[in-house]
């Protein structure tokens, strides 16, 4: 893992009536570092896709990407369904259920319209890095989450805080 770029820190991002938000800076900066430099050439990415456990959005770059599909195709190959054959529904989660989505020099990106709904993102998109990979979250969403843990929904109440917001 040494000289990769890791997710850590927390932001509250405001998201315009467009779907447009800024991905934070520090993780900006690991999205690039983690990327080949001949795909930065057409602009940097970045994989933004529905969160498998919680209300949220989860983002990382594609080399992570990568890592995820080698993992769940050996999953998919010793995990057998019901009819004997490879259980791929991790890689159709995987699959569907995200899209790579460019960003320019300031971060902005655009926020997929079901994503969204999805993760009941509206107004702010609180950023929380897992060090592998970021959570996007509406911040009212992760305040009621029983399963979020309190250092997570501190560091969104401080951000609130912070801007006015509560």
């Amino acid at each position: 893992m040494a000289g990769r770029g890791i997710y850590t820190g927390t932001a509250l991002q405001s998201v315009d009536d467009k779907s447009r938000v800024s991905i934070p800076a520090k993780f900006r900066d690991a999205i690039i570092a983690n990327s080949d430099p001949e795909t930065l050439k057409a602009g940097p990415t970045v994989r933004i896709a529905v969160h498998p456990k919680y209300q949220c959005l989860v983002g990382y770059d594609q080399a992570r990407f990568d890592e995820e599909i080698a993992r769940a195709t050996r999953t998919s190959l010793e995990r057998l369904d019901e009819n004997g054959d490879p259980d791929d529904s991790q890689l159709r989660r995987l699959s569907g259920g995200g899209e790579m989505v460019g960003f320019d020099s300031t971060g902005r990106c655009v926020l997929v319209g079901w994503h969204k709904r999805k993760a009941n993102i509206t107004k702010h998109a609180f950023f929380y890095g897992s060090i592998h990979s970021f959570e996007i979250w509406d911040p009212e969403t992760l305040l009621a989450d029983p399963h979020a843990p309190e250092v997570m929904k501190d560091a969104c109440r401080g951000a609130l805080e912070e801007k006015g917001l509560l």
